[in-house]
This record gives C-alpha cells, sequence and structure tokens, in this order.
C-alpha cells in the first residue's frame, strides 16, 4: 500500500481539478473515433498524472481513456501484472463542457491486475472520496487552503418509488426501462457514484468502460454496497481473469462491461431494478 497515500492522492485530485476548473469556460469540444467527446483539459490533466504514476522502470503502469490508444500491448500486460493506476482525468467530458457540474476525476489502483482502491473529485461541489484499506475517506473544499479531510460514512437511499435512478447512456439509448422512479441520464461514472454513496440516488445502472468506474468501484466496495450483473453475480474486482471487461484487443467494444451491471445499496433494491429493465437493442 505505500503507492496509495491519502495525502498524495488527495493532492493529484487537487491539481487534476484546479486544470479542469481553469478551462471550464472555454472548453473546446473535439470527437473523438468513438464518438464521444474530448476536451484539452483531459488532455492536460492526463498528462500530468502520467508524469507522476508512469513508471514502468519502477514498475508502475498508467492506463489512462486519452492516452490508451497509444499503449503496445506488451506495455498493457505489464500493467495487469504488475501495479497500474487507472485514470479518467475528467469523466463527464459532456457534462463538464457545457458547464454543468455532474462531472470528476477518476483514479483507481489495480495490483495485479485486481482492482484495490478508488478516489474520485468533483469539483463542483469541491468534495473528494478517497478509499484506503476499507475505510472511505473524505476531504472538503479541497481547493482552499486548509481541506476538511475526515472518515466518510455512505447514506443508503431506502427502497422505493421516491428512490431517483442514474443510468449511462448505453442503458437510455439500449434499454426499454419501466419504473416509476426518476430516471437521470447523467453522462458520469463519477457524479453518479458520488450521488449514490451521499444518498441521493437509489441505484446506478451502468456498462462503462474501465476507466469510467475504476474510481468509483473500490469504494461501492468500501461502503458495503452492492454491485450485481443481470445473472445475479456480483462485480468482480479481478479485472484481468473476472471475465466480465471485453479485453479482445480486436473487439470493438474493448475494455467496457460485457453486461450492464446495478450498484445498489442492498440486493432488494438491484433486484427490483433488474425486473423492470429489457434490453431491446444488442
Amino acid at each position: 500500500m505505500n503507492h496509495w497515500k491519502l495525502d498524495n492522492i488527495f493532492e493529484c485530485l487537487r491539481q487534476a481539478g484546479a486544470v479542469a476548473l481553469k478551462f471550464r469556460c472555454a472548453a473546446e469540444v473535439a470527437l473523438k473515433p468513438d464518438h464521444t467527446v474530448v476536451t484539452i483539459a483531459d488532455r492536460e490533466i492526463e498528462a500530468m498524472l502520467a508524469a507522476k504514476f508512469n513508471r514502468p522502470e519502477a514498475g508502475c503502469y498508467m492506463i489512462g481513456e486519452e492516452s490508451i490508444a497509444e499503449c503496445s500491448e506488451a506495455y498493457l500486460q505489464e500493467a495487469f501484472r504488475n501495479l497500474c493506476y487507472v485514470v479518467d482525468p475528467i469523466d463527464g467530458t459532456a457534462p463538464y463542457s457545457t458547464d454543468v457540474p455532474l462531472w470528476g476525476i477518476s483514479i483507481g489502483l489495480m495490483e495485479n491486475g485486481v482492482l484495490t482502491e478508488g478516489a474520485i473529485y468533483l469539483p463542483g461541489p469541491d468534495e473528494a472520496l478517497v478509499s484506503c484499506r476499507g475505510t472511505i475517506w473524505s476531504a472538503k473544499r479541497l481547493q482552499g487552503n486548509s481541506p476538511e479531510v475526515a472518515p466518510f460514512e455512505a447514506v443508503r437511499t431506502p427502497l422505493g418509488q421516491a428512490g431517483h435512478i442514474s443510468v449511462g447512456q448505453f442503458a437510455a439509448k439500449h434499454w426499454d426501462i419501466r419504473l416509476p422512479n426518476q430516471i437521470f441520464t447523467w453522462s458520469s461514472c463519477v457524479g453518479s457514484g458520488y450521488y449514490l454513496l451521499k444518498g441521493l440516488l437509489l441505484a446506478y445502472v451502468l456498462r462503462s468502460r474501465l476507466w469510467d468506474l475504476a474510481g468509483v468501484m473500490p469504494l461501492v466496495k468500501a461502503a458495503g454496497f452492492e454491485a450485481r450483473f443481470p445473472d445475479g453475480a456480483p462485480f468482480d474486482f479481478r479485472i484481468a481473469s473476472g471475465g466480465q471487461f471485453a479485453l479482445d484487443a480486436a473487439g470493438p467494444h474493448r475494455w467496457r462491461l460485457n453486461n450492464y451491471l446495478t450498484i445498489a445499496p442492498d440486493r432488494e433494491a438491484i433486484d427490483y431494478i433488474r425486473n423492470h429493465v429489457t434490453l431491446i437493442q444488442a
């Protein structure tokens, strides 16, 4: 655990947030080959994090959304065998580029292909959540001179029609969801995970890529929340061998979950949502 120290992670998140805030009102948007958007802030933050984390000579690697296409297969294989930071410099680039404060920074830590720790930071509410050895820590006012750091206790939204549900873009475009609950499509795993753990969402349904959820999932585990697939199988933190991600280099959906995942405070809430979701397009 020497590579995952709270002070260091909070400082990385603070610096990344400062870069994002600097470009927020002048974010020029470009379209990537996968039809998602990218800004100069995404690239600058990822370069900054790479300078800290990408040290193959020391057995430390980094997988990032904006630079992964430049990684050789040999590099990726070593990353899954060693220590590897998985980063999304701005998770929720679409809301970021339209100045909707649901975006954030995500950092996950893999050790020998197993996702072990995670951190997310939303500069809008100016709060970061970081897992460390089974405990979640919060840092409020991270951009100020005196951040307030304290243990964080997740809030569990009770099951009911009043509970809001966040779904990803894939769900919004490919699923028939028949629920009386309010449905949000925020295009941000960090934002959805944050508000789920704060008790403002009942559940989050997603089919995201590795870097989207790498910061959130260790927090979900530390909070004692449930994360399950349609067949009831739990999320497997063994990313390299769990079989839950498309990892084939030739596949069209590489790095994405093979099936949708529902995260909620308990199994009852997951079953409630699962019974009202139908896939309408592959």
